[in-house]
């Protein structure tokens, strides 16, 4: 079954679609006879995509939202047409939804274009209707190819769709991603940042180590949803003089300077980070609460600096790149009254000083 589209553009008025043009009401176009006929296609479409990949015991329903769907038509033969569409489509099966994604296709056209189904003595109504229409079947084929991949997995998996983009510009950056669970798998963000990978519906670990970032590490619980894809932003932070990096999984015995097993993944992350940023110099900073003799944790806190940078030296990190010094409990960053802020409060951190 495939839901009428809902039509949510008067949310998106204004958005920029192509070159500072932004959309706007177009109250005579959206009301042609030609805009129903291009709804009417969706729907035809879908139905026939779920009728040719599902089995007849599943209930397929899917659920369109218009959200942009706007075009502009010059009428030379040089002059650029284009046309936006976004649509954000939730699919359930069985009744369960089985996932929930946008798609947006931005169609560009001089009239010379050999994808371009028309010619240059169509009427600009006419001219309208083609364009977006292309915009839509390109949007619509990145659904149709999604839904045949999630039809198509078996019952422990699921597909991460995602992109891996600059914190700052929010441009998206082509790096190698890591996905640890019980094996390994890898991905390649493309060159606008977009990836896709098939994991098992099982918890994991993402690194991410770019050139000119900060290593990117997160936990992915996968819930116990129905979900078959979920989506995900990994907001990468550029490399800059005196930002603080806090080692958050570096972790040390109780009242001792030897670190716990767990700390060596994250230690190994600085030591790609430093290789793969062969110009970055950095100084480290070790921190206590102020539970015990402010000597004595003045110097567990030194010790523990010192440790890390050995551990970093021995894996061939050189020395001079590496400085360090112990604070104790001299620069908390939360309120040592309660054991949650006495927590963020024993840390250790490291801050860029080149790169």
């Amino acid at each position: 079954m495939v839901a009428l589209p809902t039509d949510d553009r008067s949310k998106f008025n204004h958005e920029e679609v192509y070159k500072h043009t932004t959309t706007h009401p177009l109250v005579e176009f959206f009301k042609s006879p030609t805009v129903e006929e291009i709804q009417d296609k969706i729907i035809s479409d879908l139905k026939l995509f779920s009728r040719g990949r599902c089995k007849k015991t599943n209930k397929l329903l899917i659920n369109p939202t218009v959200e942009v769907f706007y075009p502009m038509v010059h009428g030379l033969l040089k002059a650029k047409s284009f046309a936006k569409v976004r649509l954000n489509i939730s699919t359930e099966l069985n009744g369960a939804e089985i996932f929930q994604q946008k798609y947006e296709s931005l169609y560009v056209t001089n009239g010379m274009d050999n994808d371009f189904e028309g010619d240059i003595t169509m009427t600009m109504e006419q001219g309208e209707n083609v364009t977006v229409g292309m915009a839509l079947r390109q949007a619509l084929d990145q659904y149709y190819y999604d839904l045949n991949r999630i039809l198509k997995l078996g019952n422990n998996q699921i597909i991460l769709s995602g992109s891996t983009v600059n914190a700052k510009t929010k441009i998206g950056v082509s790096t190698p991603i890591s996905f640890q669970s019980d094996s390994l798998f890898s991905a390649t963000s493309s060159s606008n940042g977009k990836f896709q990978i098939i994991l098992p519906k099982k918890n994991c670990h993402v690194q991410i180590i770019a050139p000119n970032f900060i290593n990117y590490t997160e936990a992915i619980h996968f819930d116990s949803s129905d979900a078959r894809m979920i989506s995900k932003v990994f907001q990468l932070q550029p490399i800059e003089k005196g930002l603080v990096v806090k080692l958050k999984n570096v972790l040390f015995y109780m009242g001792t300077a030897n670190l716990l097993e767990s700390s060596y993944d994250e230690l190994n992350a600085v030591v790609s980070f430093l290789n793969v940023n062969p110009k970055v110099k950095i100084a480290l900073s070790g921190h206590t609460d102020n539970q015990g003799d402010a000597l004595k944790d003045l110097k567990l806190s030194q010790d523990r600096v010192e440790k890390i940078k050995d551990y970093l030296v021995s894996k061939k990190i050189r020395a001079r790149r590496i400085s360090g010094k112990g604070f104790g409990a001299s620069k908390p960053i939360s309120s040592n009254d309660t054991e949650e802020g006495r927590k963020l409060n024993r840390r250790v951190e490291f801050v860029i000083l080149t790169h």
